[in-house]
């Protein structure tokens, strides 16, 4: 290996090294702001009744969709199409 390929490889790890340093000080200010977010909420220092009155009704999280592995719900709507 030469010189010139060590000095790259060096670079790209400096580069890497870097990269994840940034992205561990932005998820630790990320959890510094969260838990002070928190903090505020429960001392009554932010108040978000307002924010919270204008959310839409339902909203649909992955939890509350339908398994796309399970086959009997499937089975039960196709056979609901065909009666109709």
């Amino acid at each position: 290996m030469d010189q010139a390929q060590l000095n790259w490889i060096t670079h790209f790890i400096w580069d890497i090294a870097d990269a994840i340093a940034r992205t561990e000080r932005e998820i630790a200010l990320m959890q510094e702001y969260r838990t002070r977010l928190t903090a505020d909420l429960v001392t009554g220092k932010l108040d978000v009744r307002d924010a919270a009155a204008k959310l839409p009704e339902a909203v649909a999280f992955p939890s509350d969709l339908p398994d796309p592995s399970d086959e009997s719900d499937l089975a039960e709507e196709t056979t609901a199409e065909e009666e109709s």
